[in-house]
C-alpha cells in the first residue's frame, strides 16, 4: 500500500487531502447525529456510528464522480 500511495493517489482516484477531508466528514457527522438523536445512549450512538458511515460513502462516491469528470485545468 505505501507503494501506491507514493504519487499521492490509489486506486480509486483519491489522494491523501481526501481522506483527511473524509475523516473530518466522517467524525463531524457522526458528532451531530450523537448530539440530536432523542433516545438512550445506546440508541444515539448506533445512529452515530450508521450516520457516519453513510456520511461517509456518499463523501467517497461523490468524490471519485468528481475526479473522474472534473476538467485538467483544475
Amino acid at each position: 500500500m505505501t507503494n501506491q500511495l507514493i504519487d499521492g493517489s490509489d486506486h480509486l482516484g483519491l489522494e491523501r487531502r481526501d481522506y483527511r477531508n473524509l475523516a473530518l466528514t466522517v467524525a463531524v457527522m457522526s458528532m451531530l447525529f450523537f448530539a440530536f438523536i432523542d433516545g438512550s445512549v445506546t440508541t444515539r450512538l448506533l445512529t452515530a456510528l450508521v450516520g457516519g458511515l453513510i456520511a461517509g460513502v456518499v463523501f467517497v462516491v461523490v468524490t471519485v464522480i468528481i475526479n473522474a469528470y472534473k476538467p485538467d485545468h483544475w
